[in-house]
């Protein structure tokens, strides 16, 4: 009973172990910028969303005071990404490819 009660104790703590190193160890991609206006100045408060291209999935940020954006979790993949505000021109980025473990950046 000790010898099995031992090997379940050995095999929980490998697979606590294994969780933080693969949600860390580089499956996901992640994408950061800033966005900027026309004179250099940085913009708070832009809607950035990133869209799957292959599944459609869209996930959205929002830049914050100093205008700049992170998706820590993206899958890899093709995608497509959209910063606006309104009184402000829509720009968009295309055909962005995404491969795990990679750190992109990506400003407007």
């Amino acid at each position: 009973m000790s010898r099995s009660l031992t090997s379940a104790a050995v095999l929980l703590l490998l697979l606590s172990l294994s969780v933080p190193a693969f949600s860390q160890g580089g499956f996901f991609a992640t994408v950061t910028g800033t966005v900027t206006d026309s004179s250099g100045a940085l913009i708070p408060g832009v809607s950035i969303k990133a869209t799957a291209v292959d599944t459609g999935v869209v996930t959205n940020t929002i830049t914050n005071e100093a205008g700049v954006y992170s998706f820590g979790n993206l899958l890899p993949g093709k995608y497509t990404l959209n910063a606006s505000l309104p009184g402000f021109q829509t720009k968009t980025i295309t055909d962005v490819q995404l491969s795990a473990g990679t750190p992109y950046r990506y400003n407007f």
